[in-house]
């Protein structure tokens, strides 16, 4: 059976030392400290017994954040935020779906300004998950930016 953990896991272990690089984007230094970091996730003999991990996660739709928390053994997404915090959803794409369902419709720009209030939405699109960064907080502040010079 496919263990959900182990590319959640990684995909949050590598997020974390994207996220907290000093080195730009497409460096040589980041990569190789993400291939290190992805080599030992994978190599690392499997902790029996440990808990599963709920990571942090969030959703930007229509202006508004919505946390959350995943649940690497699971998939299951916990809403913490918002309408529908307390709702455990069983997978990423259903609370993604639901979010994008209570989100607020945006005003039209009724100005008729052209400011670009006047957002076409596709109505199949289904908003991501992301991983936040390190210095984001429960409280909502914004990470720092990250130097794109190293």
């Amino acid at each position: 059976m496919y263990n959900i953990s182990v590319p959640a896991d990684v995909a949050a272990a590598l997020h974390r030392v994207f996220a907290s690089s000093p080195h730009a984007a497409d460096s040589l230094e980041l990569w190789l400290a993400v291939t290190a970091e992805a080599a030992r996730h994978l190599t690392a003999p499997p902790e029996s017994g440990s808990p599963a991990q709920w990571l942090p996660v969030f959703i930007a739709y229509r202006r508004i954040r919505t946390d959350a928390e995943y649940h690497t053994t699971t998939a299951a997404v916990r809403i913490t935020t918002g309408p529908l915090a307390g709702i455990t959803y069983t997978d990423p794409d259903s609370a993604a779906r639901a979010v994008a369902t209570v989100a607020p419709r945006m005003a039209p720009d009724s100005a008729g300004d052209g400011g670009g209030d006047d957002a076409v939405e596709m109505l199949n699109l289904v908003p991501t998950w992301r991983l936040p960064m390190a210095a984001d907080s429960a409280a909502g502040t914004q990470p720092a930016v990250s130097p794109l010079i190293s």
